[in-house]
């Protein structure tokens, strides 16, 4: 089926939802959730395991929900970096270890493998270790949490956490909804395809039961574009989930929940492209490429498929024991990556005299969480969470080589070993309150992590060829504070807390894999919570960071071979210090606005040596703007009979990029704003809307990922990857609720 077929499809399927009449008389629409505001309109979340209001508790937050995620088009986990200033998702492929990204400038970059991340992502409760979700549907809300959560959170919380939490099923009322973003490479300015389609449907099963089914895919064409065949690179995924919600008696409340996705990526799909070529601008010339900011040609004859699936299923248990709660989650997450991965051919271009094709890719990975923790009741003199935790999550991947052609010359490259990576933690937790008096609250938390992870060496057979390299690590984080009520809106707190990142164990192709310490952070902050007008929240903060063992990756480009080399190490001494402050909320009925500043000064301690051999102490990391401004709103009016029109904008601005730890200027992206929108009507009951919608609107070419030395030469030669944010995009969206 071509493009055109399918996207008439979709189109056909979207309408024919739009416009079933049968179907809406006889559900209705899907009330909004309790648990996305208290009957006052304040935002509520569960960033303490409990749900609490937004402006009591003691860390710095960014709420977005359902219909602010769907405004701005948030359908990834990489559209994330839209929605809150502190908050950076790099989507070159391999760069977010466990998908969550830096927040405030610390994360993590890393091929190492068993690596986590910096930024825990968290759906529904449970960690997703590296076997992360990529795409973002029948959401009802997202939280960013800032600073280390090592606490409440666990091992891959020392940055933050990203917080998800999915709508619940409802007893008693069966609705559907579907909804659509339809866009095609060449409508109105588009620079790429993507067509976008969710559907929902909860059914009731009894008085005490609802499965709620969503399903989507995302078939996406471009931004990359072979010159050679004539065709975009395509990205689809395509997945579900399925949630049962069941209350057998008052007190016991049972969520089943699992989810499956499927993606497949042609030719590599968002990789390297030519941004600056001084010795291969004519052979390039030759196929048609032409290397400059922007460029998302590339010209090969080869066709070559990489496929990732993955899922989980998790079980919850809430059993209310008066006065308690006790709750238990178990849940397994699995990816597999299979086929000629992402860098199966580095430079995809047949007519250069160098060609560096890696070898297939065949990479399981299992999780396996087990959490059981104990509630105390709200609005005591005490309030208390104690549990514990274990994972165990285990990677495969088989061996993996190049092949190098350099000027007609086979260059020998060394493969990687086959290894199995095994990562258990087990913990112990708490955390609680003390309320002194109504208004002088104090904050005391701490947890127990044991952490073993090793490596070991195998043949094709999966038999052991080498000893294991092994880390075993028992690291205490904990949490102190006090927060104090000015008035009944408006509150104030300070906190310190140490976090606890587990190692890392590198495997160099030309050396013994070596270990990576655990990144420890201890972090101070100061922060300031009000609500203004009817329920739009002021959320500012101070803070400062310090990291101990902070894990870097530098990667270069080896002289004889061309092969792209990364080498993981500790840096002591990396800081991030700043100021924050975010608004979120509705202002009226008809005006809802978010917007965040931030100033992170995360950097390199004095006298570091970059990649380059230049001194870049003192100097921002890489992947983190100092400066970033987001901000979306949108304004609704009547404009006829039960008709309401809208308009929604929204922007992003950040200071000057760095995509390497370097001095070359070739490796930096300036200042620069994106911005977008949409524009339709709605009816007056929210079931059905129509709308037009602009993604950089100006088409501005912000890179993913920088790389010098593309294959030699420094800045002479440089690479670039850019993803579907990097070009403008202009479509239709449509909605149905019944």
């Amino acid at each position: 089926m071509n493009l055109r077929h399918r996207t008439a499809l979709l189109t056909g399927l979207s309408l024919a939802v739009l416009t079933t009449p049968a179907l809406a008389q006889t559900a209705a629409p899907a009330a909004p959730q309790a648990t996305d505001a208290a009957s006052d309109g304040a935002i509520v979340v569960t960033a303490q395991r409990r749900a609490e209001k937004v402006t009591e508790v003691p860390i710095s937050i960014t709420v977005a929900d359902a219909s602010q995620l769907e405004r701005q088009q948030v359908n990834t986990v990489n559209d994330l970096n839209r929605i809150a200033p502190s908050l950076e998702i790099q989507s070159a492929p391999g760069q977010n270890t466990g998908g969550g990204g830096a927040i405030r400038g610390i994360g993590t970059q890393t091929f190492s493998p068993g690596a986590v991340a910096s930024v825990g992502v968290v759906v529904d409760q449970v960690s997703q270790g590296n076997a992360n979700i990529s795409d973002l549907f029948d959401v009802a809300r997202i939280e960013v949490l800032k600073g280390p959560q090592g606490t409440l959170f666990g091992l891959t919380t020392s940055a933050g956490v990203i917080n998800i939490t999915t709508n619940k099923p409802e007893f008693g009322k069966v609705s559907v909804r579907m909804r659509t973003e339809l866009s095609a490479a060449g409508f109105a300015g588009s620079q790429s395809g993507n067509q976008v389609v969710q559907g929902v449907a909860n059914v009731p099963i009894a008085d005490n039961a609802a499965i709620r089914v969503a399903g989507y895919a995302n078939l996406r064409q471009g931004p990359d574009y072979n010159v050679t065949t004539g065709k975009y690179d395509k990205n689809e995924t395509m997945g579900g989930r399925a949630h049962l919600l069941w209350e057998p008696t008052d007190k016991l409340t049972v969520n089943l929940i699992g989810d499956y996705s499927d993606t497949r990526t042609t030719n590599g799909g968002n990789f390297f492209t030519f941004l600056h070529s001084e010795t291969f601008a004519d052979a390039l010339a030759a196929c048609g490429v032409t290397p400059g900011t922007g460029n998302r040609n590339y010209c090969t004859s080869e066709q070559y498929t990489d496929r990732t699936y993955g899922g989980g299923a998790s079980l919850q248990l809430d059993y209310q024991f008066e006065p308690f709660t006790l709750t238990s989650i178990s849940a397994y997450r699995g990816s597999h990556e299979q086929g000629s991965g992402v860098a199966y051919n580095v430079f995809r271009a047949d007519t250069l005299p160098v060609n560096v094709h890696n070898s297939y890719v065949d990479r399981p990975l299992d999780l396996v969480t087990q959490e059981v923790r104990l509630s105390s009741p709200a609005n005591q003199t005490v309030e208390y969470t104690v549990g514990g935790f274990y994972s165990r999550q285990i990677q495969h991947r088989g061996q993996e080589g190049a092949t190098v052609v350099l000027f007609g010359q086979s260059v020998p490259s060394t493969p990687v070993n086959a290894y199995r990576v095994s990562d258990r933690s087990i913990a112990a937790f708490g955390q609680m309150t003390v309320h002194v008096n109504d208004k002088l609250r104090l904050i005391a938390g701490g947890r127990y992590t044991d952490d073993v992870l090793s490596l070991q060496l195998q043949n094709d057979a999966g038999t052991a060829i080498a000893s294991t390299t092994r880390l075993h690590m028992g690291k205490v984080s904990w949490k102190g504070g006090v927060q104090y009520d000015i008035d009944p809106r408006t509150m104030a707190y300070a906190t310190v807390a140490r976090g606890f990142k587990g190692g890392q164990i590198a495997t160099p192709s030309d050396a013994d894999p070596y270990i990576v310490l655990p990144e420890i952070p201890t972090s101070y902050e100061l922060g300031f919570k009000t609500t203004l007008f009817r329920s739009w929240v002021l959320d500012a903060s101070l803070f400062y960071q310090k990291i101990q063992n902070f894990q870097a990756q530098q990667c270069t480009v080896d002289k004889v071979t061309t092969v792209i080399s990364c080498v993981q190490t500790n840096i002591d001494g990396v800081k991030s210090r700043g100021a924050e402050i975010n608004l979120f909320g509705k202002i009226n009925r008809d005006l809802s606005l978010n917007t965040g500043f931030i100033w992170s000064k995360a950097t390199y301690p004095k006298g570091y040596i970059g990649t380059d051999g230049s001194d870049i102490g003192g100097t921002q990391l890489a992947y983190a703007p100092e400066f970033k401004f987001t901000a979306a709103g949108e304004y609704s009016h009547d404009v006829g009979h039960d008709l309401k029109g809208f308009l929604a904008v929204d922007g992003v601005w950040k200071s000057r990029l760095r995509y390497e730890a370097n001095s070359y200027a070739g490796s930096t992206f300036g200042p620069h704003w994106i911005t977008g929108g949409r524009i339709g009507v709605r009816t007056a009951d929210e079931r059905f809307t129509l709308a037009v919608f602009a993604r950089n609107l100006f088409n501005v070419h912000e890179p993913s990922l920088i790389q010098t030395s593309f294959p030699f030469g420094a800045e002479a030669n440089t690479g670039a990857i850019y993803g579907p944010q990097s070009f403008r995009s202009v479509g239709l969206s449509l909605d149905g609720k019944f």
